[in-house]
């Protein structure tokens, strides 16, 4: 009953600011499991920094490097198995979305030792947590927000399964542009896109409130207003620093409303192609959001609010950031074999599905994926 009322859960403290990675050096902990990212976050001295910080308090420490792809129930088995081992009393999951997903999971094994991720299917399934251990997320992209939602996505079974629980929401989150600064053009537009999607279909969720409209908005904002400025000036940290403060904000309204048929949709064709789920939602974008258009006021009373006359005016700025990223603009080149029946009819199914602000149906889904093929 609890998990019904609409409720405000986020982390008991955020830490901001370049620079921010050194709140690790004061961490109540003994023992730190840490879950990273791929080469480039050791590349770039990163990882160097965590170690020498935790060290510096005599807080041991056991990594498990280079997470690379979406979280499996298999990597997610072995990872957590490598946590049990350890016994560490904190787990911290740096990275991108992904890697702070498959942080959450681990840790999520870790504390229910005796389950599988099969039996948190349900949303708000997962018993009350923080016997074992903390957990402390640092997002290295400003895109998912996973370092303040409750949610997690898992491939089980070939399919993708979002796995729902307020006890995801980390005790710590560090927010350090620093640790973007070495992203691409391009990573740093699929994760932007990612979160300002989130924003838009958090506001016109159906589960929205006044609370979840603001921070939507105030997202968005800045992600729009800084995203083309990362993009042709990647060492600009005032700007990577606001990205990362409108991912959080979006990410902490779509926890608290979900989303929409865009990540229906993106979840649903990720199972069959190997597009980044931001750049499947960048092209999902704008055809989504003219199908709710037709039932849904609140699209355009969104997109007025961020400065845009209508939504071409949001679809022209979409098209220059695809234009200066060189993004996928169709999934179709990268398909093979795939049943656009089969495809639509499993995007209705997705959880995600049940919130869009008008009822998806096959035909419809099925537009939009011929119009983006």
């Amino acid at each position: 009953m609890l998990n019904l009322l609409s409720r405000v859960i986020q982390p008991s403290e955020i830490v901001i600011k370049k620079g921010s990675l050194i709140r690790l050096k004061f961490l109540d902990a003994k023992k730190v499991f840490i879950i990273c990212g791929d080469e480039s976050f050791e590349k770039y001295g990163h990882l160097e920094k965590v170690e020498k910080y935790l060290m510096a308090s005599q807080i041991s420490l056991v990594a498990v490097k280079k997470i690379i792809g979406d979280p499996t129930d298999d990597n997610v088995a072995k990872i957590a198995n490598q946590l049990k081992a350890s016994n560490a009393d904190y787990v911290l999951g740096i990275g991108g979305g992904a890697v702070m997903d498959t942080a959450k999971l681990v840790w999520a094994l870790y504390e229910n030792q005796e389950a599988s991720l099969s039996d948190f299917i349900q949303p708000h399934s997962i018993p009350e947590s923080r016997n074992k251990s903390k957990l402390c997320l640092i997002p290295t992209t400003a895109g998912s927000g996973s370092e303040v939602s409750n949610s997690a996505i898992v491939t089980i079974n070939g399919k993708k399964i979002p796995i729902i629980s307020n006890y995801f929401v980390p005790d710590l989150a560090i927010l350090d542009p620093n640790l973007t600064l070495s992203l691409s053009p391009k990573i740093t537009a699929h994760t932007s896109i990612d979160a300002f999607t989130h924003g838009i279909e958090s506001y016109c969720s159906s589960l929205n409130n006044a609370l979840t409209n603001s921070y939507s908005l105030a997202g968005a904002k800045l992600i729009i207003e800084n995203l083309e400025e990362v993009i042709l000036y990647p060492d600009n940290v005032a700007a990577r620093e606001k990205l990362l403060y409108g991912s959080m904000l979006t990410g902490l309204a779509q926890s608290l409303t979900s989303v929409g048929g865009v990540h229906a949709l993106s979840h649903t064709v990720a199972t069959k192609i190997k597009l980044p789920h931001g750049n499947l939602n960048a092209i999902f974008l704008i055809p989504m959001l003219k199908f709710n258009m037709q039932e849904s006021p609140r699209i355009v009373e969104f997109i007025k609010q961020l400065g845009f006359s209508n939504i071409e005016k949001l679809e022209e700025w979409l098209s220059r950031i695809f234009v200066l990223t060189k993004m996928i603009n169709q999934w179709g080149p990268y398909s093979k074999n795939i049943n656009i029946d089969v495809i639509s009819e499993a995007t209705l199914k997705d959880i995600c599905a049940r919130t869009n602000p008008r009822k998806l149906t096959i035909e419809g889904v099925k537009s939009i994926l011929e119009a983006t093929f």
